[in-house]
């Protein structure tokens, strides 16, 4: 129970921070921590501790800001009074470095896929439905929106994989991440070397793979499909199209598209009547930026070695920005505008709102940065192994906190929209004790912080939640 006071003099159990029992109670009720410690049984092992609740804990700990094992896990620690002992350091790490080979990661992929399941019917049962994406004024109803981008993960030592990036002052890793749009999830992550190349196909389609089969089946009918310039490959989009028809599936795609001469050519023939106001992901133009289609203008080499029947390019024109001039064409420098396309199949013919939803891939930056914040930004471990499976932490704090703001949080404008690092701030350290009293164990609050009410009512809604079947 939660119980909101002033001093207490009697109270003991010191609890640093209350986001540690608030997250370790929604793992539980909300069924995380059961398919965690299913999928991790292994057979003639008898671990002293469940290794399904030592990567929730883990998960906790990056939650709350923790960016290594040992910090996560005493971080977790600090609320032993409430939740019991926890796993040491030393366990956990054996547990990434030994334990979670191949076979257990698919196991645990299998069992996270297991429980979307369940949370996504909860979400499907708010009153306001399943999330959709909005852009521009238009509501793309029933449609999973899958965001795929690559980010760079620096290191400042030998790690296996680690090498010189594309940004040449950036030695590191350069993972590909898929995230879903409609809830803010990363579904995927797939660590390469730093020096894999960003329009590698078989890399894009290997971790979209992964993120699809996180999908419930019921939401795989109807799949669009984001990314920038490095999705434009005729390889991924082929597969898309075909994955699609063989599964009696609708799925499309918006990609960035190269500007080649040909484009600029094009660009170039078009009128300027033709040309229509840009409008922003919110649905306000943008000042001196214009869209056009130049499928028409553009020999695009459909078919079976080219292009998947069915793409439409659409142009962007805009102010060329001076950190773009130098790498900017001799025509775009004498027009001082910005030449932009995108690669897509979606319905419909309104290209303005089309670029618009394009452009609303930009927020994956903001779901990378999240993962980055919840323990993307420092890989902890030599191996490339065990850094994989470190990723599994990450992708399930991220899903942690995602389903902890759509279906807990959503009561509060500002929190159901927060920040891992606003969450923390707000809500998660808040100090707390636990008290006996009368036969019940409660964890008291301090009556005056501005955010206790909203714990508590949290901490009710957690309580109340189905137990999971």
């Amino acid at each position: 129970m939660v119980d909101r006071t002033g001093d207490d003099r009697r109270a003991t159990g010191l609890v640093p921070a209350a986001g540690v029992p608030l997250l370790r109670l929604f793992a539980e009720k909300s069924g995380v921590r059961g398919h965690a410690s299913t999928a991790l049984l292994a057979p003639g092992f008898h671990p002293g501790r469940d290794r399904g609740q030592v990567l929730v804990d883990v998960a906790i700990g990056l939650a709350m800001g923790a960016t290594s094992v040992s910090a996560a896990m005493d971080t977790t620690a600090g609320a032993t009074a409430v939740t019991g002992a926890v796993a040491s350091g030393v366990t956990a790490w054996r547990l990434f470095s030994d334990e979670l080979d191949p076979v257990m990661l698919g196991r645990l992929a299998r069992s996270r896929a297991a429980h979307r399941r369940r949370m996504w019917s909860l979400l499907a049962a708010r009153p306001g439905g399943f999330p959709r994406v909005s852009v521009a004024g238009h509501v793309w109803d029933g449609w999973i929106v899958l965001d795929v981008d690559a980010s760079l993960v620096e290191s400042h030592s030998e790690k296996e994989g680690a090498a010189a990036t594309y940004k040449k002052h950036v030695f590191g890793l350069h993972p590909i991440l898929v995230t879903c749009a409609n809830t803010g999830e990363i579904l995927a992550i797939l660590l390469r070397p730093g020096n894999a190349g960003s329009n590698t196909a078989e890399d894009h389609i290997t971790v979209l793979t992964e993120a699809i089969a996180q999908l419930p089946a019921r939401y795989r009918r109807k799949i669009i499909f984001r990314c920038d310039g490095a999705g434009a490959t005729k390889d991924l989009l082929k597969w898309i199209k075909e994955t699609a028809a063989k599964d009696g599936h609708t799925w499309h795609y918006s990609v960035g598209f190269d500007i080649t001469q040909p484009i600029r050519d094009a660009i170039v023939k078009v009128p300027k009547k033709v040309w229509a106001c840009a409008i922003t992901p919110e649905g306000k133009v943008r000042d001196r930026a214009y869209v056009t289609e130049l499928t028409g203008l553009l020999d695009l080499n459909r078919g079976q070695n080219g292009w998947p029947d069915g793409i439409r390019v659409i142009a962007r024109l805009e102010p060329l920005h001076p950190k773009h001039r130098k790498n900017a064409s001799e025509i775009e420098k004498r027009r001082g505008q910005r030449f932009q396309a995108v690669a897509h199949d979606l319905p419909g013919h309104h290209y303005p709102r089309q670029d618009a939803f394009h452009r609303d891939h930009a927020d994956v930056e903001s779901v990378i940065k999240e993962g980055k914040n919840l323990g993307l930004r420092r890989l902890p471990f030599y191996a490339m192994a065990a850094n994989q499976a470190w990723c599994h932490a990450v992708m399930l704090a991220a899903d942690l906190l995602a389903w902890l703001r759509l279906l807990i949080l959503d009561h509060h404008p500002d929190l159901r929209t927060a920040t891992p690092a606003l969450l923390r701030r707000l809500l998660f350290q808040i100090p707390a004790r636990l008290v006996r009293r009368a036969r019940k164990r409660l964890i008291r609050l301090c009556a005056d912080h501005p955010h206790t009410a909203d714990l508590i009512t949290a901490w009710n809604k957690i309580r109340a939640l189905a137990a999971p079947s």
